[in-house]
């Protein structure tokens, strides 16, 4: 996972936990130093910009959703991997609170100043959740959750006495339990794209091209297209179902083509709106990338200004 999208900032809302999870492990020794040490093992190859290293360190899932978004928003791989404005934080000033363990993934959570060498003073009021997954019997570094809990005192003062059960209780500090199957690598873009989704009170699956999925799930999120999208035709399949949370409302499902000349604007390949009361349709559908719609990202001319001079 790049930099760019290395840390999800967010605030959690309560939610229990299925009790197939393992309980917090806060003193099990032997747990915290293989992950602490797969960890900081990634990290120092991060900073030395050792792309092997990475490679050894990094789980397989990640490395191609890694690779495969920078060559999606054409940037050069590995090159772009270490050019990233935030620094992996050291672990040395955190309280370790424990860890969860599910199936072949766990997840470790620190307390404190996370400092993401942004030349920001941090706050002391910052979880820190690594993510892990089992690999031939070797923990591999996945991904990283970054929570502002000012908002979270409660949840904030579990963490900071080291209460290890909070993380069974509050969504966000739990490991994923199951590795996702490694994507294919996807094609060089030629035009970068982004899916937009709005689906309040429901789940969309997005299919582009066969090569870029998606899950979006009662929320308003985009999401880079892997491959992007070529001139002519281009698929997407879609698939809709109501999501256990939220209220239902519209949907919509929104395709641009990102600009890449300054001043240019976006262009919407694909729209698809569903009214509040009617049920979304399910199936395949073109996308048809035209050098009318390209020429639609090209800033309109000024107005003229009334009363100047012809």
């Amino acid at each position: 996972m790049t930099f760019r999208s290395f840390l999800a900032l967010a605030c959690c809302a309560a939610a229990f936990m299925n009790s197939a999870l393992a309980a917090p492990r806060p003193g099990d020794s032997q747990l915290r130093d293989d992950l602490d040490v797969a960890y900081n093992t990634w990290r120092l190859h991060m900073l030395r910009g050792n792309y092997d290293g990475w490679r050894a360190t990094t789980s397989a899932y990640r490395q191609v959703k890694v690779r495969n978004l920078a060559v999606s928003e054409k940037r050069p791989f590995p090159a772009s991997l270490f050019r990233q404005p935030m620094a992996p934080p050291a672990l040395s000033p955190l309280m370790y609170v424990g860890s969860v363990v599910d199936g072949p993934t766990a997840a470790a959570t620190y307390y404190g100043k996370v400092d993401l060498g942004l030349g920001e003073e941090p706050t002391d009021a910052n979880a820190l959740v690594l993510l892990f997954t089992n690999e031939r019997g070797k923990w591999k570094y996945d991904q990283a959750r970054f929570f502002n809990l000012s908002r979270l005192p409660a949840v904030r003062d579990r963490l900071k006495r080291g209460d290890a059960t909070v993380l069974m209780e509050q969504d966000g500090f739990q490991p994923l339990g199951k590795i996702p199957p490694v994507p294919p690598l996807c094609p060089p873009a030629k035009y970068i794209a982004k899916i937009l989704v709005d689906c309040p009170g429901r789940t969309v699956k997005a299919n582009i091209n066969n090569i870029s999925h998606h899950e979006f799930d009662n929320t308003r999120q985009a999401e880079v297209i892997s491959g992007g999208l070529r001139d002519g035709g281009n698929s997407i399949t879609l698939n809709f179902a109501d999501s256990p949370s939220g209220e239902k409302g519209a949907v919509l499902v929104e395709v641009y083509i990102m600009p890449e000349i300054p001043g240019h604007l976006p262009a919407r390949a694909f729209s698809y709106f569903v009214p509040p009361k009617e049920l979304p349709r399910n199936g395949p559908s073109l996308i048809n990338v035209t050098p009318e719609l390209l020429k639609t990202m090209a800033p309109k001319s000024a107005p003229a200004v009334p009363g100047a001079a012809k």
